[in-house]
């Protein structure tokens, strides 16, 4: 079993929040755990509802894990989000490229925050919380009987194989903060990508997820994001460009579980073949997202605008 001692912290802060039922493991998981929330508050969902994975991690998944539970509440009937799935970086044995990916940006007390808060969010939302090694044969049994018609991705620091690949249908789809489609931002650095070219903007690919990184059939691209600060210079800090590039992350999330809903409601169950970022972005995101980078709070939020866009 995974030494669920190395999760102390987790557990005692789960604890004193009365959010876990039971937390647990395999005999055969490397690291990790999986976490039961407390009670479940979300309606039964109705036979043929859309069934979602979630992969959050970073300040990145958990806007996108935020975003996707404001969309579900405002639709219950919309889809049903099965599972959410995290990184674990303060676990020594867990390999999430905790040094390489952009946890390494922030000190041990901030990692312990941001992975404390998703999995907060999740349970207290009535979601089952996984943290450890999804290459395990355990874990690919237990979502399997979670019968995920598609799985939605944003941050995580582990590789996907070919058997996890093949438990949804619809595909794993990830949101990744690099202009893929010309090429740049592969991998764990975009911001030493963009630095290194001396880039102006970016966006956001949205892509079906392979046995490589960042290589699979690209979905769509979002509307350009300024990396820029006011004065015009490149951001030294890689917290302010990556707190920039959440510009639009929310309305990203949004039309593409919505446009996933619509498929599968069509009867689909192949992969979807493209969504069109630039035509479902309103002029008002468009031009925030063009704005210099300024200061951002602490907590994320999805925009409330964003409902705008559709209606429920």
């Amino acid at each position: 079993m995974a030494d669920l001692g190395k999760d102390q912290w987790l557990n005692r802060y789960l604890k004193g929040l009365r959010l876990a039922d039971h937390v647990y493991s395999d005999l055969s998981v490397r690291w990790g755990e999986f976490i039961e929330p407390s009670t479940d508050p979300r309606p039964v969902p109705a036979d043929g509802t859309l069934r979602l994975a979630v992969i959050a991690s970073l300040p990145v998944g958990f806007l996108m894990l935020k975003t996707l539970l404001a969309v579900s509440r405002r639709s219950p009937e919309a889809f049903h989000i099965v599972c959410v799935l995290t990184d674990d970086p303060l676990n020594p044995d867990a390999k999430v490229s905790a040094k390489k990916r952009i946890w390494h940006h922030f000190e041990d007390d901030e990692r312990r925050q941001i992975e404390a808060e998703t999995v907060k969010l999740a349970l207290s939302a009535g979601i089952p919380v996984f943290t450890g090694d999804i290459k395990d044969d355990w874990f690919r049994s237990t979502l399997a009987e979670l019968k995920p018609d598609a799985v939605l991705c944003c941050g995580f620091g582990q590789l996907i194989d070919k058997p996890f690949l093949q438990l949804a249908n619809l595909g794993v789809i990830n949101m990744h903060p690099s202009d893929l489609a010309h090429g740049f931002g592969a991998g764990p650095a975009p911001f030493e990508d963009s630095r290194t070219r001396d880039a102006q903007s970016t966006c956001w690919t949205v892509h079906f997820m392979n046995e490589a990184i960042d290589d699979g059939q690209i979905l769509g691209s979002s509307p350009p994001i300024n990396i820029r600060q006011a004065d015009g210079s490149f951001p030294q800090d890689p917290i302010a460009y990556y707190s920039k590039v959440t510009d639009g992350l929310d309305h990203l999330a949004f039309h593409t579980v919505h446009s996933l809903v619509d498929w599968h409601e069509c009867g689909q169950t192949e992969p979807m073949k493209s969504i069109d970022f630039d035509r479902l972005f309103s002029r008002t995101i468009k031009q925030r997202m063009l704005e210099p980078i300024r200061d951002f709070p602490v907590y994320l939020f999805p925009d409330p605008d964003l409902f705008a866009a559709r209606s429920p």
